[in-house]
């Protein structure tokens, strides 16, 4: 889908329509660049292979066909050895279909990637797709395998010819991968068929190096795109210097919609004189491009070399100046992948196929590419406060490009344990960024703070990089930074007093800037954080903190639902949301239910225990890690917040059922070639997850130096670390098909545990595996699981329904259910407090629980006269170590108030979007869009012949209703024949979402119906109202988190019949829906 001829007005625009996550990002606090506005960015395009909001990708081409797979990516001889690992390596494994890296030329965290960008299929970041038949250039910039557009500036587009007609960026030239050659540090094509044009490109640290091979011609050129970045651009300069330079400038911006612009400064020079220049204008006040000429007939290789920067074009000059000063390509080249077999060469493997050795190196060498330098030779880096700065001390380069969310769980490890002074400095460039402007980084893009995604990832990183070798920065100042970024409210922890305050993050809270949403994944992503942290503070012998962010990390128990066994989004009431299943997307970010289940690795032990024990969590772990590539209740592993969840097995005694799902992972979602992957790379995340699968390994905990074992999948490995120390892995018969274990020494000894220290490794080490075709009984010792770093409580409390809506003096049961954490039996006492106007009987009591069990007690909560709010505390006391408390909700109201049933926020004012969640991905109805569509707040609004009342409430206040299984009073008046609601669908898709609705009537019978709404947004304007909805109002625009979405929004109305002669008492919305989730504003009949 990027960018036939068609293009979008804006970088927002798009970003509205396919996003990564589940919303836009909102705007830094604090300095903050121009923001992207539609007369801004220009030129943006429609994205190939982005994310939307479950996590599945959008728009993506097909797999490619065994037949078209490259030759190396099909061969299954087995390779002995390699000596040359930049040479095996294809780049352009994971470019296509999902993996969204790109082919060309680099050097390990290289400041410019130099590659081209085809067409009809410019993906997000890597801006090709292998059988793509059109070259739009080879831009200077680029993002390897995002979920959204970024990059890919300044193109430069070899051509012959007549300079094209029309619009230059929009110029492109016929492209083959024919001849291609994609190696680490090399890459070459042809272009410009029939009149081919070879194109070779390699570079260094701050530079690079083009060779373009012409047909024999008078008119061979270049044109240098200036409007042609993947986001579009705001503004650019151009000026020729002499005969043979080109410098000048590019500003684009808007990754996944945020609103922040970079400055990239480029110097381009050529080894011969122009024949024609020219830069070329529009309408606008920036250039469009550059055109220059060349008479290739007595010498058709033309060179060039580049610089970036920034900071300045003289910066860019610099750069090119100082690293390659001469004309000498093949030195270029040689000494690029020189630095390459270096890095590559550090891990020595052996004995796979060739197609698999060819996937590893490919899959490692994509897992140093980025973050990337972004300071110039002379140590300058623009700041994250938009001014220029200086490495100092020990630090040699700053970095930017940090996809926070997505690289904490194995990248960071693995580029400390083989790249320990460059991952330092990638710390120290978080530490400097914190000086700058008092953020560490979530998502970092350059140096700009982009709210994408969740949590407090930069945080874990920082942790990471430490736990596996990089120590080389300011530790002392790194952990202050920290802390103060974990205790405080901040634009990376907005919740962070909401969740000391509750022990959660209720989804109904108000939070500020930037991005919050889907409460239960980012108080899981905070969990990761500050459990990192723990470890972070630990090394460096703050004990206390250690101790209270160890504690901290464990909130996730709180949002754990004893009646359903599920983590859920919870109410400042402290009510679970209803309508919450295992395959309920909306309220978790890019997965479901089930899949976040499986997301708290530092206390699985805990999780286990609350699940009824290892017996059966089992099985039930076995079902969900069967299919690797699935979604709502199957593992999506290579989603980043599911990465390690196959070696949960190993913490419930189960490793040869972790073995059997690691060897899946890596044979049938990790697959070689340039579609192997149908996901996004995200800056290596995925790919550094295969690399430690294949030796055997995982680092389950971030912030941590343990690592879980899965089984080798080479038969030799070498790991040779930096400090002279070597790691031997050896694993005879590994293969496919023989994965699982059947004993193992550690350094000449017998070991069955499971996991093993990365310091212990790092010491030297070998590991001699014994492979068998079939399952064993190696490491199932109850002592043998990884460590759980578990809570300080015994138990937990909850009731269900956790909410109750009753009518003046009617009573209603619920049951308070005490779910053990603790290894030996134990009696919880209880005792219920109710506030005058309800009573609750028994109001006391005693719950014996056994290890891995629960016990339950029957209450029976009883309403007085007066409506109200009445909550219900439970106190619960255990020999065997704290229970934290228990809510119950109570609300008295007469039958046709919907208020007290209102369980999520819809409408924002335009003032504060962030006040509002509609969708769960941080979507809201805009107050006053509603409003001038005539749904003001108490106004009658009649639609499909019934008159409803629009919600009488404020916008930011709790005003629809969660359609999940409530039983809802309705106040119908006689001889009414239908039953109405106002509401919309959302996460629904095209088709919208249904599912079964009861009524019943005074008489005690029931009648049942479809109820079913189409999506808020009617799919962006691309589908039409189903269900035989009719539109109640139409909104012009929505609200975000960040600020105003252009994407029209609808009210819906929707009617079932009621029987013949019957009065209604009450309707039952439906428990379980098609797809999606539906909200309901308003309940008439008439």
């Amino acid at each position: 889908m990027r960018r036939p001829a068609a293009r979008l007005a804006t970088a927002v625009a798009l970003a509205t329509a396919v996003v990564l996550g589940s919303g836009l990002p909102a705007m830094a606090q604090g300095p903050k660049p121009s923001p992207s506005t539609e007369s801004q960015l220009r030129n943006a395009r429609t994205v190939t292979c982005a994310k939307a909001a479950d996590g599945r990708l959008i728009d993506c081409p097909k797999p490619l066909a065994a037949k078209a797979l490259p030759k190396a990516a099909k061969d299954t001889s087995t390779l002995a050895s390699v000596s040359d690992p930049a040479t095996l390596v294809d780049t352009r494994t994971w470019t296509t279909g999902g993996g969204n890296t790109f082919p060309g030329a680099d050097v390990p965290y290289g400041m410019i990637q130099w590659s081209p960008d085809t067409m009809p299929h410019r993906n997000a970041g890597g801006g090709y797709n292998y059988g793509d038949e059109e070259l739009t250039g080879y831009s200077l910039t680029h993002v390897s395998g995002p979920g959204c557009g970024a990059a890919q500036d300044v193109p430069i587009l070899p051509i012959t010819g007549d300079l094209p007609s029309g619009d230059p960026n929009d110029a492109t030239t016929a492209f083959t991968n024919a001849g291609e050659v994609a190696q680490a540090g090399y890459y070459s094509a042809q272009s410009n068929l029939p009149d081919t044009i070879t194109t070779q490109l390699t570079e260094t640290p701050h530079s690079a190096m083009g060779r373009f091979t012409f047909p024999s011609t008078t008119q061979a050129g270049f044109l240098i795109k200036l409007m042609d970045s993947q986001n579009g651009d705001s503004a650019s300069s151009a000026q020729i210097v002499g005969t043979n330079e080109i410098k000048g400038s590019d500003t684009s911006g808007g990754f996944c919609g945020d609103s922040h612009q970079y400055t990239v400064y480029y110097d381009i020079v050529f080894d011969h004189p122009f024949t024609t220049s020219k830069v070329i204008t529009g309408s606008g006040s920036s250039p469009q491009a550059v055109s220059v000429g060349f008479d290739a007939t007595k010498t058709p290789t033309v060179q060039a070399k580049v610089g970036i920067s920034y900071v300045s074009a003289d910066n860019a000059n610099l750069n090119w100046r100082t690293e390659n000063p001469g004309w000498n390509f093949d030195a270029v080249k040689k000494a690029a992948q020189k630095s390459w077999n270096s890095l590559l060469g550090r891990i020595n493997v052996s004995g796979g196929s060739t197609a698999t050795t060819q996937e590893f190196y490919s899959l490692l060498y994509k897992d140093f590419l980025q973050p990337n330098i972004t300071s110039d030779v002379n140590g300058q880096f623009m700041g994250s406060d938009v001014k220029t700065h200086s490495v100092s001390g020990s630090q040699k380069q700053q970095y930017g490009m940090y996809s926070g969310w997505d690289t904490y769980h194995s990248l960071a490890q693995l580029q400390a344990m083989l790249t320990p002074k460059e991952a330092s400095d990638q710390a120290q460039s978080q530490v400097n960024y914190y000086a700058e402007n008092g953020i560490i980084q979530q998502w970092g893009y350059l140096h700009l703070d982009n709210w994408v995604m969740a949590g407090d990832p930069g945080t874990a990183l920082i942790a990471d990089y430490y736990a596996f070798g990089a120590k080389d920065f300011d530790g002392k100042t790194a952990l202050a930074d920290m802390l103060k970024q974990a205790y405080s409210v901040n634009d990376v922890r907005p919740g962070e007093a909401l969740e000391e305050k509750y022990g959660y993050m209720p989804e109904d809270g108000t939070y500020g800037c930037c991005n919050p949403h889907a409460q239960v994944s980012s108080l899981l992503e905070y969990d990761n954080a500050d459990f990192a942290l723990s470890r972070f503070a630990a090394s460096l012998g703050d004990s206390a903190n250690a101790a209270k962010l160890q504690d901290r990390a464990n909130n996730w128990a709180n949002v754990f639902n004893t009646s359903t066994g599920m983590l859920t989004p919870r109410l400042t009431n402290g009510a679970f949301l209803s309508g919450i299943t295992p395959s309920t997307t909306s309220h978790y970010i890019e997965g479901s239910a089930e899949e976040y289940l499986w997301d708290v690795p530092n206390d699985y032990a805990g999780l286990f225990s609350l699940l009824g024990g290892s017996s059966k969590v089992k099985p039930a772990l076995r079902k969900f890690l069967s299919r690797p590539d699935g979604y709502g209740e199957y593992a999506q592993l290579s989603n980043e917040f599911s990465f390690g969840e196959e070696y949960a097995l190993d913490y419930a005694g189960d490793p040869a059922g972790a073995q059997q799902a690691a060897n899946t992972l890596r044979y049938g979602l990790y697959l070689p070639g340039p579609s192997g992957l149908p996901d996004n790379d995200d800056l290596g995340a995925n790919s550094s997850a295969f690399v430690w699968s294949m030796l055997g390994m995982y680092p389950e905990n971030p912030g941590s130096d343990t690592l879980v074992f899965g089984s080798p999948g080479f038969p030799h490995a070498t790991i040779s670390l930096p400090s002279g120390k070597t790691i031997k892995i050896n694993a005879p018969n590994a293969s496919p098909s023989e994965y699982y274990v059947k004993s193992m020494k550690l350094n000449g000894k017998a070991n069955s545990k499971l996991y093993v220290p990365f310091s212990t490794l790092a010491k030297g080490a070998t590991l001699d595996w014994t492979m068998s075709p079939t399952e064993t009984s190696w490491g199932t010792g109850a002592d043998n699981a990884p460590p759980s770093y578990g809570p300080t409580f015994a138990a937990i409390g909850s009731t269900n329904p956790s909410s109750l809506i009753l009518s003046p003096g009617e009573s209603a049961k619920t049951t308070l259910t005490v779910k053990s954490v603790a290894s030996a039996d134990q009696s919880v006492q209880w005792t219920a407090t109710a506030p005058s106007g309800v009573t609750v009987s028994p109001s006391s009591g005693t719950l014996k629980v056994s290890p891995d069990g629960s016990a339950s007690a029957d209450l029976t909560v009883a309403a007085g006269d007066v409506d109200g709010n009445y909550p219900v505390k439970f106190t619960l006391t255990s020999a065997a170590g704290k229970i934290l408390p228990v809510s119950l909700s109570v609300i008295v109201a007469k039958p046709g108030d919907l208020g007290p049933f209102y369980d999520n926020t819809g409408i924002s004012d335009d003032s504060a979007p962030s006040s509002a969640n509609y969708d769960g991905g941080g979507w809201s109805y805009s107050s006053q869009a509603l409003t001038a569509a005539g749904l003001t707040p108490g106004a009658s609004v009649t639609a499909g012949g019934l008159t409803y009342q629009w919600p009488d409430v404020a916008a930011g206040k709790p005003d629809n209703i969660t359609v999940g299984g409530q039983t809802i009073p309705v106040s119908a008046p006689a001889g009414a024949t239908k039953l109405g609601f106002l509401g919309s669908a959302y996460n629904a898709g095209t088709e919208g979402s249904s599912g079964t609705a009861t009524i019943t009537y005074t008489d005690g019978s029931t009648s049942t119906a479809s109820l079913g709404f189409s999506d808020w947004t009617l799919s962006a304007g691309k589908g039409t109202p189903s269900f035989g909805n009719v539109i109640a109002g139409a909104a012009a625009y929505r609200n975000h988190t960040s600020g105003k979405d252009n994407v029209k929004t609808y009210v819906f109305a929707q009617t079932i019949p009621i029987s013949n002669g019957k009065t209604v008492a009450s309707v039952t919305l439906p428990s379980s829906l098609s797809q999606g989730s539906i909200g309901i504003f308003a309940i008439t009949a008439g």
